[in-house]
């Protein structure tokens, strides 16, 4: 496999913005808005390709937390990953992950990961865990008392 770690285009992030997960993933449904698509563009979000094909993004810093975590040691830098809905489940979530991290270590240069995952997505967790990454702290959004996981990776 192939993949490229690259900005995405106004395409790419329009494409991004339309993705559809089926429930109970859809609470990763982003919204669609021409700010978004900035966003997406020049903030700290990433595509990634696979063989010339965008399979997912991501995103570092304050874009990866969810409101209501404490993100108050700041030697972590926060990871945020999106993979098209038609490639999850099929066991490519490692190599993809894994070559996210390469590129931060290369990129961002820091050795302490930290992400923040809903706690029913045990898929995702699964892969984290597989990666390294191990819980340690848990909250419930306020908004809709949602309950998420905050995991951390150290060093990488």
């Amino acid at each position: 496999m192939g993949y490229e770690i690259k900005s995405l285009t106004a395409d790419e992030a329009y494409a991004v913005l339309h993705w559809q997960y089926e429930p109970p993933y859809d609470l990763y449904n982003l919204t669609y808005t021409e700010g978004a698509v900035m966003m997406l563009m020049v903030g700290d979000y990433y595509g990634v390709y696979e063989n010339g094909h965008l399979l997912g993004y991501f995103c570092v810093g304050e874009d990866a937390q969810v409101p209501g975590g404490d993100y108050s040691d700041t030697s972590f830098v926060d990871i945020g990953i999106g993979m098209a809905p038609g490639k999850t489940g099929q066991g490519r979530g490692l190599p993809f992950f894994d070559e996210i991290q390469k590129w931060i270590k290369k990129n961002v240069a820091r050795n302490h990961f930290r992400l923040t995952v809903a706690a029913f997505n045990e898929r995702a967790v699964r892969l984290y865990e597989k990666s390294g990454f191990r819980q340690i702290d848990r909250f419930e959004r306020e908004s809709d008392g949602l309950l998420f996981l905050i995991m951390v990776k150290s060093p990488c």
